[in-house]
This record gives structure tokens, sequence and C-alpha cells, in this order.
């Protein structure tokens, strides 16, 4: 490293290329300045020449690769190009080769001095790739425990539905018996599908028009044998709407909401469902119950996987508490958003957004 100092500081001592920490230091203008062995070496992973004369153009317009969540990245997330632009950020991807590939935690810090401003900014990397996998390994397993689980039941899916034909309308207690088993099947095998969308965190689409109404209503038929069963009310109210979506995703996450709403609503409740196109570009699939509610204090854990609430686990309320979870991942994977607004009590109203056209 030999550079002139920053921020009033020496920026070229040599022993900084005997740290495993990367240290590289851009100017206010975005040029380096300065930058040791490890922070060339970690740039070169994620395919960036640091010495590169227009830097900030060919991180725009070359490949941004994957956060630690396996999301494609998106060059307004490259902490490197924040540190060219003077911005402060910070975030975990994953660099190099597939079979190879490393967790590099980066951060960009501006250097500000009293008298003259912003001086430049230091970008840090560290190899965290021990850790990453050590916590990959929980997900790695329960995905290779669903997809195990979730192969048998195909076949036998496959074969309640021919029996279900031979059967026709002769054995009427034969059909319903099979009915039960087909329901409850289907009811494994959405906890199976919703635990191997869970282990891509950053759900794969397939884009296409489709009829939101359509969607809504699907999921909310789906749910109508559950909502008999608790003697729970579903008030649907949608309007044809034609957005580009993964209409398959987009059911699974509103099944996911009505589902819930069914199992917390009181004996007699009344779930709402509603499609709404608030702004030009979005539509909203609003779901609201009677249940008890959230705690302020709830709110901020709901999306995580696995979450059950005290009333949930107090009143046995059967479930993985994966429903939230998987909705948020959906609609963040078509560019949308979910929120919650509830008080204890009052029941929740659970808002669904995802926009019109695909992004």
């Amino acid at each position: 490293m030999g550079a002139p100092p920053v921020g009033g500081f020496p920026v070229d001592a040599g022993f900084l290329d005997h740290l495993d920490t990367g240290i590289a230091i851009f100017d206010p203008a975005g040029r380096l300045r300065a930058a040791n062995a490890a922070a060339h070496r970690f740039a070169r992973l994620q395919g960036v020449d640091l010495h590169d004369a227009d830097l900030a153009r060919s991180l725009r317009e070359g490949p941004h690769g994957y956060d630690i969540d396996d999301a494609p990245l998106r060059v307004e997330q490259s902490v490197i190009l924040a540190a060219a632009q003077g911005r402060e950020a910070q975030r975990t991807v994953w660099a190099g080769p597939v079979d190879r590939r490393r967790a590099l935690r980066k951060s960009s810090h501006r250097i500000v001095s009293a008298t003259d401003g912003l001086e430049g900014t230091a970008l840090l990397t560290r190899d965290v790739s021990r850790r990453a996998h050590h916590d990959r390994l929980p997900h790695d397993l329960l995905a290779s425990t669903s997809h195990e689980l979730r192969n048998p039941l195909t076949p036998i899916v496959g074969h309640l539905e021919l029996l279900s034909d031979d059967l026709g309308d002769g054995d009427e207690t034969a059909s319903a018996r099979l009915a039960i088993l087909r329901r409850n099947v289907d009811r494994v095998v959405r906890r199976l599908d919703e635990l191997l969308l869970l282990e891509h965190l950053a759900p794969r689409l397939v884009m296409a028009e489709c009829d939101a109404a359509s969607v809504v209503a699907a999921a909310v038929a789906a749910r109508a044998e559950d909502a008999r069963a608790r003697e729970v009310r579903i008030l649907l109210d949608v309007t044809p709407t034609t957005i580009v979506a993964d209409a398959e995703r987009l059911q699974m996450a509103v099944d996911a909401l009505v589902g819930n709403a069914v199992r917390f609503s009181p004996r007699g409740g009344t779930v709402t469902v509603a499609l709404t196109s608030g702004a030009a570009d979005r539509v909203e699939i609003v779901v609201i119950d009677e249940g008890p509610g959230f705690r302020p204090t709830e709110l901020a854990h709901v999306f995580e996987p696995f979450h059950r609430g005290r009333d949930a686990r107090a009143s046995a309320v059967p479930g993985l508490g994966l429903g939230l979870a998987v909705s948020r991942a959906i609609a963040h994977a078509h560019g949308g958003a979910i929120d919650i607004v509830s008080e204890p009590g009052a029941g929740a109203v659970v808002m669904l957004t995802v926009p019109v056209s695909a992004r």
C-alpha cells in the first residue's frame, strides 16, 4: 500500500498487507488511494478490479453476485460501489466459484474531519465463511429432510386421486374417508412446500400474467373446509385484476395468511379477504381476522420462521409458525411487501402488496 495520508493519518504502512481483513481507501472522487493485499484478493473473488479507473461504471455494468441468503444482488446493494460513492453500507455476500465460494462481510465507513468534511471512505472486508457455513447447517438438514419426506407423498397423492375416480359416486362412505385422507395429505404437502420454500430464502419465481382475483379466490377455497370445521365465515371481496406474478407462489402466500386467520379466529367468527388496487402500479391483498391479535413485543418477531406467539402456544393452536415467514419471502421475491396492524384482543389486519407488473 503506497499512498498519501487520508483524513490526517498515513495509509501506506506495509504491515497492513499481513492483515486478514481487507482494507481499501477511496478518496471523495471515488478513486482508490490505497488497498492491502487482502482487499485486492477479496475484490477479485467478486470479479472486481479495485484499480479500475471507472470503478463505479464497471460495478453498475458487471455481475453483482448473491447475498448471504442466496438472493441475487442489485447494483445499489454493492458495498464496494457504496464506498466508491462515499456512502456507508454493510452486507454479507457470497463470492468466488460455487464449489469453493467464500462468505465476505463488507462494510464501508466515511472518513470525515471536522475542518475539511469528507476525506474519503474506508472499505473493510472480512472472510466469515466458517460462521456462514455453520449457520447454514440447520437449513441444509431441514431442506434434505423435507425433500425426503416430500418425494414419497407424490405417488400417495396420485393414488388417492385414482381411488377417488374408481369409486365415483357409488360409495359415499368410502368417498368421504378418501376425502379426509386427501385433505390431510394436502396439509402435509403444504407444510413441506413451505419448508422447502424457506430453505431457498429467495424463492425463484415463474412470472406470467394471471388474475389476482382468481389467485385469492383459489387460496380461500383451499381453506373452506378448515373454516367450516371451526364455524368461521370467510367473506371474499375481489375484482378481476390482471397482474404479472407467480400465481402458484402468490396463492401459497395468501393461503398461509387465510389459514392463520381461520386458525386464530374464534368459533363463529369472520375472516375478511379483500383485493384492492391502492396505487396505480400495485395491488393489495388484505386479510382481516377477529382473533387475539398481537402484542407489540410479538410484532417484531412474527415474520421469523418457526415463531409461535404466546397465544398460539397457550391455546395449542396447530402449526409450525411458518405462514407469515413464507408470505413475506414470496412478497419480497415479487418486489412487494407485507405489513401487520394489530392490537391485543382486536384481531389482526395483514396487508400483502405486490407490483402489477414484473420488476
